[in-house]
């Protein structure tokens, strides 16, 4: 019997691979290439101390370093600006090392500089076309339903209709979802207008899989007495068809890398360890620009402390515990902006609020400044904070959070920061909702998946050119 969702994609289907295999053959010669037409003529390639011609050396180089960058992976699900950006840092490899290899040969000043970056200019632009630019195009071709791998689903309405929703909302993928299954009889008014017709159960699905073929088959578990996970398993591996498991328990915060302790297969859901020499480059930056910032903002902080200090009855500086590093306590130092001094661990803690009655005049022009936060320089040159990472909330907000937010006490694997990702992205100052406070969380715990000392200098200046916050009073 013909297959009624047959798997289809054309050409790209079949040849994806190769067409990887092709970009990696064409990236080295269209930049070879250009280079011959730029700074090839006029110029012997066989320079005096070159072990091999320039045009030898740009082909094997790019050859060799570009694939590092991961730009022949597949994209079909990952962000484009993604994709620039190693298209960006692979070229930039190749031209350091390029740079170097010129110096070192002492054949450098046999190339007009004009002409050398003209040509590096026009070679980033044609890796950008031969990734972006083709990957643009492929996710539009997918979008109006080209190259497209359909999927059979397994698991509880719910589950299905949150897969069906990703894959409507990103068309670029080219995903789609031609018939789902569940253990429990639906009726089509119990589920959403945008799922298909439920096609049955487990049973409905080996009649379903025989008389139709699928690219492939995604299921996620169901905790059943009647149906268990090895009883899935031996099902799904009886098939020929890709299987994927998508766990309906699944958090936007975890990162899903895969290990292994022996011949065990396992999953890293959260957390992770970064090397000495991250951990210590980051704390020689953040003491480096500390001590700076305190020569250069010394007299701006006698200023703020006498403006306190004038402004109502109380110490300078308010003090409170915080959860830092691994989940342990310290106490962060800030200017006093309001006319209460709470503990950290007060049960029922009130974050500020607009118009709050309990900040002083010159502490609401502090926080909206964020100026009342330059204190915990210090906590940085005492090694409880940095200057980035994920801010550190109230004892008490971390006891009533972690209780309602999956893995928020995960963000504790990093120092605290007095500014962090969270905080550029806009989610700073008040969390009124549950869900303000979970986008919080995801952006931190995203912060420490993607750490980088380039992301650190970005946030910071990021923060330089927000310091006024409409969120902050």
């Amino acid at each position: 019997m013909a297959a009624a969702f047959s798997p289809h994609g054309g050409f790209l289907r079949f040849h994806g691979k190769d067409l990887s295999l092709l970009q990696r053959l064409l990236d080295p010669l269209g930049v070879a290439g250009l280079f011959w037409l730029l700074l090839g003529t006029g110029h012997s390639f066989q320079l005096e101390g070159a072990l091999l011609p320039p045009i030898l050396w740009v082909v094997l180089l790019t050859a060799f370093l570009l694939p590092r960058s991961g730009l022949y992976s597949s994209f079909r699900q990952l962000s484009l600006w993604t994709l620039a950006r190693r298209v960006t840092s692979g070229w930039i490899s190749v031209l350091g090392l390029l740079l170097l290899l010129s110096f070192l040969a002492k054949v450098s000043t046999n190339f007009s500089r004009i002409d050398t970056t003209f040509w590096a200019g026009l070679a980033w632009l044609l890796l950008l076309a031969n990734h972006v630019g083709l990957r643009a195009l492929l996710r539009w071709h997918r979008s109006h339903g080209g190259n497209q791998r359909t999927i059979a689903y397994w698991g509880l309405p719910q589950a299905a209709l949150t897969l069906q929703q990703q894959l409507l909302a990103s068309p670029w993928m080219g995903l789609k979802l031609v018939a789902w299954f569940t253990p429990d009889p639906v009726r089509p008014d119990q589920v959403s207008a945008l799922l298909p017709p439920c096609a049955g159960g487990l049973s409905d699905m080996r009649r379903w899989l025989d008389r139709n073929s699928v690219d492939r088959i995604c299921f996620s578990h169901i905790s059943r007495d009647d149906i268990s996970f090895d009883q899935l398993l031996a099902f799904f591996g009886d098939t020929c068809v890709p299987v994927i498991y998508v766990p309906a328990w699944s958090q936007p915060s975890m990162h899903f890398r895969t290990d292994q302790i022996g011949n065990l297969h396992c999953i890293d859901l959260w957390g992770g360890e970064r090397s000495v020499f991250d951990r210590q480059l980051k704390r020689l930056v953040d003491l480096g620009l500390t001590l700076s910032g305190l020569l250069l903002i010394s007299p701006l902080l006698l200023a703020i402390a006498l403006a306190v200090a004038l402004s109502s009855p109380g110490p300078i500086l308010f003090c409170q515990d915080r959860y830092g590093l691994d989940g342990k306590r310290f106490r962060i130092l800030k200017f006093r902006t309001m006319r209460v001094l709470e503990a950290g661990d007060t049960p029922g803690l009130r974050q500020a609020t607009r118009d709050d009655p309990r900040v002083t005049r010159v502490g609401a022009f502090l926080r909206r400044w964020s100026l009342d936060e330059l204190p915990q320089l210090f906590n940085v040159l005492r090694g409880e904070m940095s200057l980035v990472g994920p801010r550190p909330h109230a004892v008490d907000h971390n006891e009533h959070y972690r209780r309602l937010i999956p893995g928020y006490m995960q963000r504790h694997g990093f120092k605290p920061g007095i500014t962090g990702l969270a905080q550029v992205e806009g989610w700073r100052g008040e969390t009124a909702t549950l869900s303000a406070m979970a986008d919080r969380v995801d952006a931190d715990l995203r912060y420490q998946r993607e750490w980088s000392l380039k992301l650190d200098l970005k946030i910071l200046l990021k923060t330089f050119l927000r310091l006024r916050s409409p969120n902050a009073y």
